[in-house]
């Protein structure tokens, strides 16, 4: 109850800081679990899209574990989608192609992967109909 506040600098601090950056990464983040098991391409490809989206450094990825699982980040993942619907249709298919990119990062991609992809274009408003079998880079 009185433990201190995390305070998050740099990249870290403006992702803490804007709710709808925020859902973004927790839905990519999701995307790495969706199958129950955290396969280290997959979390790659979410590292990889953190530092260009977001320009979250590698070095920072300690930090920004400790930042998802956040009581702030808690309270954004419980209004993500309503938050993501702030994003225009260019940003929203841009996570949706980032959420098919990890899925597509470990070579047998599931039902959980491709049921949470669907689930999430229905919830954004966009039409899904890209098959997630190819792996990419």
């Amino acid at each position: 109850m009185f433990e201190p506040k995390p305070e998050w600098t740099g990249a870290l601090g403006k992702l803490a800081e804007n709710p709808v950056a925020l859902a973004e990464v927790l839905v990519l983040f999701r995307m790495v679990l969706a199958d129950g098991v955290v396969h280290p391409s997959q979390l790659t490809a979410f590292e990889r899209i953190c530092e260009r989206q977001f320009g979250i450094s590698p070095r920072d990825m300690p930090e920004l574990h400790a930042l998802l699982d956040s009581p702030r980040a808690r309270l954004v993942d419980a209004e993500a989608f309503t938050l993501l619907s702030q994003l225009d249709t260019e940003a929203r298919t841009a996570l949706l192609d980032d959420m098919m990119r990890i899925a597509r990062a470990h070579s047998d991609v599931g039902t959980g992967e491709d049921r949470l992809i669907r689930r999430t274009a229905g919830l954004l408003g966009l039409e899904f109909e890209a098959r997630l079998g190819a792996k990419e880079e």
